[in-house]
């Protein structure tokens, strides 16, 4: 079982818990596991084209419980973190580049169609008057 199979198992435990006793043994469970991630954990830096996906990729990391950071000069579209080749590869990329796909057409669908209703709303508008001179 790989580390993203393992994560998820435990996330669905934490959720599905029917007594305190288990809803902690499961969140022991995945803090043993990320502080196990944490030994071999390698620094990541992660740039983002706009500050929408940054945030998304933020979410997912707090989500998963890692904590991203930025250097001193750093661009704000910028996110740094530190965590496993594995699990970066397995569970986080894969789950951000699905949610940002969905973030990117779903921003592509409101902008076209504001873009459309502004567009269409001039040429609706235009009125032409007045007669061509004739030499």
């Amino acid at each position: 079982m790989n580390l993203s199979e393992k994560i998820q198992k435990i996330e669905a435990l934490i959720e599905r818990a029917s007594t305190e006793g288990e809803r902690q043994a499961a969140e022991c469970a995945k803090r043993r596991l990320q502080e196990r991630i944490e030994e071999h954990a390698i620094e990541y830096k992660i740039s983002s084209h706009s500050t929408w996906e940054k945030r998304l990729f933020v979410a997912i990391c707090k989500k998963n419980g890692i904590e991203t950071y930025r250097y001193a000069r750093q661009k704000r579209t910028t996110t740094m973190l530190k965590t496993s080749p594995s699990l970066m590869e397995e569970f986080l990329w894969p789950e951000y580049t699905r949610y940002a796909e969905l973030l990117r057409e779903a921003v592509n669908e409101i902008s076209n169609g504001l873009i459309d209703q502004i567009y269409c709303d001039q040429v609706e508008e235009t009125v032409i008057s007045g007669e061509l001179a004739s030499k």
